[in-house]
């Protein structure tokens, strides 16, 4: 028996990126899962696949995400880009087109709501170029140009258009035919206010099936303004005591932590990363961390548990993840939680992938951009998570996942 074709099917690089992304279709009543496995395809109407190819050298990068796109069969297809163009855009984007035979890609970072916008080619956070923002020390991929068109261009060695904002701004069919005709295969295409997400997106449609989409939450929310709404779930309830991980090195994140702390009174726990990913030590040191967590959780309501104040180790990028996440695979067995918060593409992945789980159902939008999504199957069926990218929303964005998480709505005061 085939499978049935796909509305849309999503390629990112990263779990955060995906969920993040999947939660716009999601918002339109469209059943959406994030496998975590690679043989996993659960039955829905959009696929996210989760390529997590980020900090990959770019050649590779390059064949995992042709291989995972080569057969995959979906009415339209949508590449969910870094907005601070971190990762191997180009290579990924050239993986698709040549797996799909696509002749054309727009590239279109710009997230309004979030501060990151596009003009005369430069990509912009809140104001700053890109290349004057912590965003551009990527330890993987660090960034050299604040100019998407270097980008791309320095990435691929392939020539790169670009699409000014006065051309974007005009009416949708020119713009489409603007993009068509160009000679260049990968377009950087203007963006500052939501309405040129609309136009783009507009435009987009109309050239539907010879132009690959590349962007992140900002126009793929656009993509799907037009469908109609349907009937959205709601994650289970698990009462119990939250547990926040976080991995990520980002100030912004460091500000989150703080604040929610500071309002919570929640329990902070850093983790002796020398102990946990020395080989002799690890067994031992995990259970003790995951003890001491369990201790805290039956008098606290809450914890934190975080590297995000830690000394960088480099080369341990993946394996810090991985080590989190085998803490909070003990922690589960031993007590049941009421959610987890995760915060970092790396770190959400390095913990999913201990609980067992295939898939990730999205649920609904806690803040914008901000998912809760829950585990499909495995021992910890049910459970929510709440996973949020390390750049992603603003200085109270944690203590509202909490209220979130704890049945409590904005309006309410606790």
């Amino acid at each position: 028996m085939k499978s049935p074709i796909l509305e849309f099917a999503v390629i990112a690089d990263d779990l955060t990126g995906s969920l993040d992304t999947g939660l716009q279709f999601r918002k339109k009543g469209l059943v959406t899962f994030v496998p975590l496995r690679k043989s996993s395809r659960p039955n829905g109407q959009v696929l996210v696949l989760n390529t997590d190819s980020r900090n990959l050298p770019g050649e590779f990068a390059y064949r995992r995400v042709y291989k995972a796109c080569q057969s995959l069969k979906a009415r339209a297809i949508y590449k969910k880009i870094d907005s601070t163009m971190r990762g191997n855009i180009g290579w990924e984007v050239l993986a698709i087109l040549e797996a799909q035979k696509i002749p054309k890609a727009i590239i279109v970072p710009t997230i309004p709501v979030l501060g990151r916008t596009v003009e005369r080619g430069i990509l912009r956070i809140h104001g700053v170029p890109l290349l004057r923002t912590s965003y551009a020390n990527d330890p993987f991929h660090p960034l050299s140009s604040s100019k998407i068109i270097d980008l791309l261009q320095k990435e691929t060695g392939l020539p790169a258009g670009h699409i000014p904002l006065q051309q974007v701004r005009q009416d949708p069919a020119r713009l489409a035919e603007r993009i068509e005709k160009s000679q260049e295969r990968i377009l950087a295409i203007d963006a500052v206010l939501q309405s040129d997400l609309h136009a783009i997106a507009s435009a987009w449609k109309l050239a539907s099936g010879r132009v690959l989409a590349c962007g992140s939450v900002g126009l793929a929310d656009e993509i799907v303004s037009s469908l109609p709404d349907g009937p959205k779930g709601k994650a289970k309830v698990f009462h119990g005591p939250l547990l926040i991980i976080s991995a990520s090195r980002n100030p912004l994140t460091a500000e989150q932590i703080k604040m929610a702390q500071e309002y919570f009174r929640l329990p902070w726990l850093e983790p002796d990363l020398d102990r946990l990913l020395n080989p002799r030590w690890a067994e031992a040191e995990s259970a003790a961390i995951s003890k001491r967590l369990g201790k805290i959780l039956t008098r606290s309501p809450g914890a934190i548990m975080t590297t995000t104040f830690q000394k960088h180790i480099a080369g341990k990028e993946r394996a810090i993840p991985k080590a989190l996440g085998t803490v909070a695979a003990r922690l589960l067995k031993k007590r049941r939680l009421g959610g987890l918060v995760l915060t970092g593409g790396d770190l959400a992945m390095g913990v999913c992938r201990r609980l067992g789980a295939s898939a990730l159902s999205i649920q609904e939008e806690v803040l914008p951009g901000i998912p809760c999504s829950r585990l499909t199957d495995g021992p910890f069926k049910g459970l929510r998570l709440v996973t949020k990218a390390g750049g992603f929303g603003e200085k109270d964005a944690l203590w509202r996942i909490i209220h979130y998480l704890r049945g409590k709505h904005e309006s309410q005061e606790t």
